[in-house]
């Protein structure tokens, strides 16, 4: 009887044994199958079999847009579906990434396109609805190439020429930017201060509705590149570059240290994997934003709107923004710049 007995009990074992096999089995052709009913996400061999949201977190029209969409149009060419931009504009860049906080976790078809001081400078100056470190930068797209430009009636044709008129004319200047607490809001107080002047800031939502007004001249300097096909046509003139060598354009123009201010706040904009991207599929478009940024006509695109070519490992650029989070801390206390 016990000899039975043990016989019935490995068969049933044997019988569950198998059934635990057939059952892992059947888990992993379901998991490979990528998307379905049942939910199972896409590998990154397949991806994407649908199409993909990039959250521009500007307005639609400033350079950043305009970039971002080529670069979209490039990736719906090689990967075979569209890349649709979305513009979620508003507080210096901070709406847009909420917004894209508040999606999260992404199943891999949402992703941030962002300059980098939404996440090293605005976490500084205010309480913000989302992590910075929970954004992964995936590619480097392209570093920005503001200029200090003024209008041509102004009669000003250098910084020192410039800042001489802002000393005889004390709060009369102003200069522009894309929202209290941005970048280039933190740029005009640092000349400011190391100019000893006083040019008032004026926000804007963004480049083009600044530009309407600098045109118009009720606003004196325009740090942006919106103004590029303006200095071309003579209408403007480009006082300096933010970057930290010229502008193949544009060789006449000093950077800003050359013209005895250095002020090391560089802007860039980066593709940004939202949280709960899986990684291989990060991994797959930072790679592929990588190589058709490397294409002649959009890097000729790119210096047209004022951009100079970056090309940069996840890694790399997650260390540039940590080194930065520190280079624009310093200058935040040394402007004594603050949100309400």
């Amino acid at each position: 009887m016990k000899t039975g007995w043990r016989r019935v009990e490995e068969g049933a074992g044997n019988r569950r044994r198998m059934m635990v096999r057939t059952g892992c089995a059947v888990l992993a052709a379901l998991a490979s199958i990528g998307t379905s009913v049942l939910g199972f996400p896409v590998s990154a061999q397949e991806w994407p079999t649908k199409p993909v949201r990039i959250i521009y977190n500007y307005p639609a029209g400033t350079g950043g847009d305009v970039l971002t969409r080529a670069v979209a149009d490039a990736l719906h060419k090689k990967l075979g579906q569209p890349f649709i931009v979305e513009n979620r504009g508003g507080a210096a860049g901070t709406v847009g990434v909420e917004a894209a906080a508040r999606m999260a976790p992404s199943d891999g078809y949402i992703f941030l396109s962002s300059p980098n001081a939404p996440m090293v400078l605005l976490p500084q100056l205010r309480k913000v609805a989302y992590n910075p470190k929970d954004f992964k930068p995936i590619a480097a797209v392209g570093e920005y190439v503001y200029g200090w430009a003024v209008l041509s009636s102004l009669g000003v044709k250098s910084v020192a020429e410039l800042v001489a008129l802002a000393k005889s004319k004390p709060g009369e200047l102003t200069y522009s930017s894309p929202g209290v607490g941005s970048a280039t809001n933190l740029r005009g107080e640092a000349l400011n201060i190391l100019a000893g002047m006083n040019i008032l800031h004026v926000p804007y939502r963004g480049g083009p509705d600044a530009l309407n007004d600098f045109l118009a001249g009720r606003v004196t300097v325009m740090l942006d590149n919106a103004h590029y096909p303006h200095v071309k046509s003579g209408k403007a003139v480009m006082l300096a570059v933010t970057s930290s060598s010229r502008h193949p354009d544009f060789p006449d123009v000093p950077t800003m240290e050359e013209a005895g201010y250095k002020i090391d706040l560089p802007t860039w904009l980066a593709f940004y994997a939202i949280p709960g991207t899986p990684d291989d599929v990060a991994l797959k478009l930072g790679k592929a934003v990588t190589e058709v940024t490397k294409d002649p006509t959009i890097r000729r695109r790119m210096l047209d709107i004022g951009f100079f070519a970056m090309e940069k490992t996840p890694e790399e650029l997650a260390e540039m923004n940590r080194r930065e989070f520190k280079s624009y801390e310093s200058w935040v206390k040394r402007a004594n710049l603050k949100l309400d």
